[in-house]
């Protein structure tokens, strides 16, 4: 496939949009995985990324506008398919419910450590963030759900007994659970089986209108897919201590 040469001037710039997102994206955003992942792919395709921090709703709108060219890590949906392409995957995650076992409560009035079908939880009180992939899904099931702008505030309100069951990415959600906690506390959460989302591909999510998306696109999973052939993407993993599907 042939790229148009203004795409590999060394001075191109693309915005980009995440969110503080442990263990992908740190505070400090230029010693993370991720942006870091963004940069070596950059250098493969010619390009800088622009990273910018933003709420992940202000994200999307920032594509949307054409503000930005993309934001990450998303997953596919079918309601985002129309408005939206992505990437080659970027990584894979599971997703499950945390929960918190108050030593001071009896198991019988705490969530159970499995449940068969998504409509068992209805009777426990569900945490969320607006806009995530779930939000579809549990108004499908009929699962009025108590959003929280973050994953720290969802674990926080998880812990003081707020909310029941907050679904979170696995190695996300022990990752904060060790950061926000002492050992004494960290220990009473659990996760419950089976994953609400098993092996779920987190992409780059941008814009079908903006200018040359599916050329840039071309590069970039072409870039990516260099990246893991070379070895760059296992050392990255390495580097930043991660355990992680790829």
């Amino acid at each position: 496939m042939l790229f148009a040469p203004a795409l590999v001037r060394a001075d191109h710039v693309l915005v980009i949009t995440t969110n503080i997102y442990p263990p992908y994206v740190h505070e400090d955003v230029d010693h993370s995985f991720l942006p870091a992942l963004f940069f070596e792919i950059g250098k493969i395709m010619g390009i800088s990324f622009d990273i910018r921090i933003q709420p992940w709703k202000r994200g999307e709108q920032s594509v949307s506008d054409l503000e930005a060219w993309g934001t990450f890590p998303y997953t596919r949906n079918n309601e985002r398919k129309i408005t939206y392409s992505f990437s080659d995957p970027l990584y894979f995650s599971d997703s499950r419910f945390f929960a918190y076992r108050n030593p001071s409560k009896t198991p019988h009035v705490q969530p159970p450590e499995t449940y068969e079908e998504l409509t068992d939880l209805r009777r426990w009180s569900i945490g969320g963030i607006q806009g995530y992939y779930y939000e579809p899904l549990f108004a499908e099931t009929g699962i009025e759900a108590d959003y929280a702008l973050s994953e720290k505030q969802n674990f926080e309100r998880l812990q003081l007994g707020r909310i029941d069951l907050f679904p979170a990415a696995t190695t996300v959600g022990w990752y904060l659970v060790r950061e926000l906690f002492p050992p004494e506390i960290a220990a009473n959460f659990y996760t419950l089986d089976p994953p609400l989302s098993a092996r779920g591909a987190l992409h780059l999510m941008t814009s079908k209108d903006y200018p040359d998306n599916d050329i840039l696109l071309a590069k970039f999973n072409a870039a990516l897919a260099e990246i893991r052939q070379n070895g760059i993407y296992t050392q990255l993993v390495d580097k930043f201590g991660l355990v992680m599907h790829y």
